[in-house]
């Protein structure tokens, strides 16, 4: 029995996502329907792909082998598929974007108003995906494009995604303008000298959390945090009333510096987070998803002036 190029789809997505739950919510399908289509494939493959364990889901030695020849077949047939949908005509489709909290709120929505304007038939959809989140939904193909930073560790998904670069976005000290060092006029800030201070963070930011603890501790210190909030709103309005500090990306606070409540200062020696577009590998030919590349980068590009 040959096998069938729909059921292979599934079950690399049941390698990425680990439970045939999780590869239905992503399908729109039923957790039944899915397991059929599995066990068919199974059969056509005359051998056990997977078994159950603590965790989840685990390949089997033939399923891993199975897995390993899949991934370019897959890559191979989105290549095809983005190369016949070349057309003369204009982009014209869906294409659904995710991105995490501060590039949703300057670079996407710009995007949006350039494709709105330049791409009319293109019918765009956004869904806010920590960076972890987006790569797996774009693996699975729940999104076309996610916006991710080297936050995370996305080794794992180099096989199966491209990653073009969007922004590199520089880290800044956030204080109230009536703190001690608002009387300084300084023009940039060194992390060290925020040892003593009490921190306001945003919780919900895992990998930012953990990159900014890791950089205090390599300046010397560790953060006494006094605010565990669960968004950049509530953090911010802890640091207005000048009791704490925090350490925010430019993309979550450029509409501060024109606020007088707050000071914003540049990180001496400067500290970066590199942004990036991710999408399945062969998938970037796609005039719906090269138009929203482009649009990205547009609007990334008018985010630095």
């Amino acid at each position: 029995m040959a096998l069938n190029l729909s059921r292979l789809r599934l079950f690399h997505e049941l390698s990425e996502l680990g439970t045939i739950s999780a590869v239905a919510r992503a399908l729109g399908q039923t957790r039944p329907a899915v397991s059929q289509q599995l066990a068919l494939l199974e059969r056509e493959a005359g051998a056990v792909l997977f078994e159950r364990s603590a965790g989840g889901l685990r390949l089997t030695t033939k399923g891993q082998q199975l897995l390993d020849r899949v991934t370019p077949l897959l890559q191979l047939a989105d290549r095809i598929e983005a190369e016949l949908s070349e057309s003369d005509g204009p982009p014209a489709g869906e294409l659904r974007l995710a991105a995490f909290g501060s590039v949703a709120t300057s670079i996407v929505p710009r995007a949006f108003g350039y494709l709105h304007k330049t791409h009319p038939l293109i019918d765009a959809s956004f869904v806010e995906l920590e960076p972890t989140e987006g790569l797996k939904a774009t693996v699975a193909k729940q999104v076309d494009i996610a916006i991710v930073d080297d936050y995370v560790d996305a080794n794992a998904y180099q096989q199966a995604l491209e990653f073009h670069p969007l922004y590199v976005d520089g880290l800044n000290a956030i204080l109230s303008s009536d703190h001690r060092f608002g009387k300084a006029d300084l023009t940039s800030i060194e992390l060290k000298d925020l040892s003593n201070e009490k921190w306001a963070i945003n919780q919900t930011a895992v990998a930012y959390q953990l990159n900014l603890t890791n950089a205090c501790h390599a300046a010397g210190f560790e953060m006494k945090i006094g605010c565990s909030a669960r968004n950049i709103s509530a953090t911010l309005e802890m640091v207005r009333t000048g009791h704490f500090v925090t350490v925010l990306p430019g993309l979550a606070v450029h509409h501060l510096k024109k606020d007088p409540d707050f000071l914003v200062l540049p990180l001496a020696p400067a500290l970066h987070r590199h942004i990036f577009s991710a999408v399945p590998k062969g998938t970037s030919r796609r005039p719906v998803v090269a138009a929203a590349l482009a649009a990205l980068e547009r609007a990334a590009i008018n985010c630095r002036l």
